[in-house]
């Protein structure tokens, strides 16, 4: 499986694995904006969004496949995006000791506090 980086220096793979989630929903909570029209109208819910972790580390194909309306998907979307324009490079999903594209979804949960 891929890992969102950062966490590449832990001895094992399970405390990659932690650590790399964590800072990934770090990175999506801190530049994610709640839409206007979904805190007014008061929508809640999960987004996921789609995208394939190229051999280089890099995000493709982003897409949105579990909307919960007013303008949260773009939100997500635009985020999940973001990791490019920021030079975030993932480490790539391996079979066989080499690098391959691997397909990857991601929840974004959208609450009202």
């Amino acid at each position: 499986m891929p890992r969102f980086p950062g966490c590449e220096d832990l001895p094992t793979k399970q405390e990659k694995k932690q650590c790399a989630d964590k800072k990934m929903l770090e990175f999506i909570y801190k530049n994610i904006n709640y839409p206007a029209i979904a805190r007014e109208n008061g929508v809640e819910g999960t987004v996921v969004v789609q995208f394939v972790v190229e051999k280089d580390g890099s995000v493709a194909d982003a897409k949105v496949v579990r909307d919960i309306g007013a303008q949260c998907g773009q939100e997500a979307l635009r985020v999940v995006n973001m990791m490019n324009t920021e030079g975030l490079k993932w480490t790539p999903g391996k079979q066989r000791g080499r690098p391959v594209r691997v397909q990857f979804n991601l929840p974004v949960k959208f609450r009202l506090e």
